[in-house]
């Protein structure tokens, strides 16, 4: 093992992990139903989660916290032995070797860290990889390497998706795109779309840089409008984007409007309400989308106890997969792990599709479009699901 960062700091708050154990989430039991039967002989399987909360990252991470406390209680057992989950706010290092030598030292057989939008370690949410990963040990000997499985759509995803989306569903050919100039996701997400857009038949007609004054976006929206784009795509800027939009449909642009990365849809539509009508959303989750038995009972949850959990969104369900995935992989021998094994039985919530040879899991992203109305308030409509490969 390499990266060894002050070990006696991280062993001794990786002890602490486990002193918070979630066995079973509180709402899932509300309906005379009894907790899953399980064998007291047996050691748990001990499962440690590790998120950051810096920024915009401490609101998403609560969500992805939530969503597997909430899988926690719809499943709790493997192979008769109870799942004890251990809760952390924050990582002691970002170094994965490190992390998995003190998981294994710690009796953990199963970790899911999900990474700061900053960090660029351990899957970070960039062009290639997706935000999360999870780390299968099981219980096997030392000598042997735990696999590691990287979950969450990356940039190039989004990038693919939105361009199949503009020119297979929504017909366009000419596309025009608005990116915050101060954004570097922004900057590589469009890149990558304008590329993606080419390969499948449409045309950039122009690309307009925008920073963060009502001026300067309102100076570029005009611009961009005398291009008469057929549809516009704008990479999720925290800082630009719903001014764009707002801007953009007070000046009566008629194009259809895509947005993607955005990590927190339900404070996007708050945000934006009725200047998000007719927008299209492309995302990781969508509840229209779920088939299975776990996606379903992850939804009653959510519905039937919205003041404790708020909305399903893409955070809370990617958390849940996570788990999931997780209790699957740890339910089998580890070497028997196939794409298969992975995604047997209809089982995903997010679209899980296989699974790469570097442990990529790959996944349909799922296009949305918001409605605005007085009674239902904003919310997104369901349009249809994407495989970007």
């Amino acid at each position: 093992m390499q990266g060894m960062k002050n070990p006696m700091l991280f062993a001794h708050k990786a002890a602490l992990l486990l002193l918070i154990v979630f066995f079973t989430h509180g709402c899932s039991r509300d309906k005379g139903e009894e907790a899953p039967a399980y064998d007291p002989g047996k050691d748990p399987v001990r499962i440690g989660v590790c998120v950051p909360e810096e920024g915009i990252s401490k609101e998403y991470s609560k969500k992805f916290l939530d969503g597997i406390r909430v899988a926690s209680g719809i499943m709790g057992v493997i192979n008769d032995a109870r799942i004890e989950l251990g809760m952390k706010d924050s990582c002691d290092s970002t170094d994965l070797d490190t992390i998995i030598e003190h998981m294994v030292q710690d009796g953990l057989q199963g970790f899911i860290i999900r990474t700061g939008v900053k960090t660029q370690s351990i899957a970070a949410f960039d062009a290639e990889q997706g935000g999360i990963t999870v780390v299968a040990a099981g219980r096997s000997n030392p000598d042997r390497k735990p696999r590691v499985f990287r979950l969450g759509s990356s940039l190039a995803d989004q990038a693919r998706a939105a361009a199949l989306f503009a020119v297979r569903s929504l017909k366009t050919q000419r596309v025009a795109v608005i990116l915050d100039q101060d954004s570097s996701s922004c900057i590589l997400l469009a890149s990558m779309f304008s590329s993606e857009l080419i390969n499948v038949g449409g045309r950039i007609e122009n690309i307009t840089y925008i920073e963060d004054t009502s001026e300067e976006i309102e100076s570029s929206v005009i611009s961009m409008m005398q291009h008469i784009p057929d549809a516009v795509y704008i990479p999720y800027s925290e800082d630009t984007t719903l001014a764009a939009i707002s801007l953009a449909k007070k000046q009566g642009v008629s194009a259809d409007m895509i947005v993607s990365n955005v990590m927190l849809e339900q404070r996007f539509l708050d945000e934006g309400g009725r200047d998000l009508d007719g927008v299209y959303l492309i995302t990781d989750f969508h509840p229209g989308a779920v088939q299975s038995q776990r996606g379903a009972a992850l939804i009653e949850e959510y519905e039937e106890n919205p003041k404790d959990l708020g909305s399903l969104e893409t955070c809370s369900a990617l958390g849940s997969e996570a788990y999931f995935l997780l209790c699957d992989l740890l339910s089998q021998p580890l070497d028997d792990v196939t794409d298969d094994a992975v995604i047997s039985g209809g089982k995903t919530i997010t679209g899980i599709t296989g699974m790469s040879g570097s442990g990529r899991i790959t996944k349909s992203m799922h296009a949305c479009q918001i409605r605005s109305g007085i009674i239902r308030g904003t919310r997104t409509v369901y349009k249809e699901s994407i495989n970007p490969l």
